[in-house]
């Protein structure tokens, strides 16, 4: 069985890493949120719905890439 690329694990869970910060961060009200329109310091959350289904997106990405143990 071929080893899987560890660099794709990598950027799996940068993605799952920042769509969390920006679930968070677009939750919070009284923040400046750039992506949205409308009132823009309100918490906004159909952004952080997005931006969690990328972090589970990103997850489940490094679940399936992750690099297993050479075996011996």
């Amino acid at each position: 069985m071929p080893t899987k690329n560890p660099a794709l694990f990598y950027g799996a869970l940068a993605v799952a890493v920042i769509g969390l910060i920006l679930c968070i961060w677009y939750l919070v009200p009284g923040v400046y949120h750039p992506l949205a329109s409308g009132n823009v310091m309100a918490g906004h959350f159909k952004h952080a719905a997005v931006f969690g289904a990328l972090a589970v997106i990103g997850v489940i990405g490094a679940l399936v890439t992750r690099p297993k143990a050479a075996m011996k």
